[in-house]
């Protein structure tokens, strides 16, 4: 995990998460967390502050990320359906587009559009 830092805003890189976007083996990745410290510094009337001093932690562990690169063995071939992480990945990700609040529990929704729009195509 590395910051991303412009100006006054810091925010987590977490190359562990994207794994197989880059043909590395994806495993399933640890907790996301963040800092609220970070998400709570406000520029508004700021323009005359040292950006460098006060994030300067964040900018110590920019400078050493050359040491905290994420190594993988290549994926090779296709993730099988019961892998661990596409277990995981179905568990925890939301498959339809549509609000919540449009959806009337009490009578039938079609999902054929949406999972058009979702399908890759050669399964169409």
């Amino acid at each position: 995990m590395s910051p991303l830092i412009c100006f006054e805003i810091v925010e987590w890189h977490r190359p562990e998460r994207v794994l197989r976007q880059f043909g590395l083996h994806q495993e399933i990745p640890p907790a996301c967390s963040y800092e609220q410290q970070l998400h709570r510094v406000d520029a508004r009337g700021r323009h005359q502050r040292d950006w460098s001093a006060y994030h300067a932690p964040y900018i110590a562990l920019w400078e050493m990320q050359a040491g905290r690169i994420i190594t993988s063995p290549p994926m090779v071939g296709f993730m099988d359906f019961h892998d661990p992480y596409m277990q995981w990945y179905q568990r925890i990700t939301r498959r339809f587009l549509t609000p919540t609040l449009h959806r009337d529990d009490m009578r039938f929704h079609t999902t054929a559009g949406t999972t058009r729009v979702l399908s890759p195509p050669w399964l169409t």
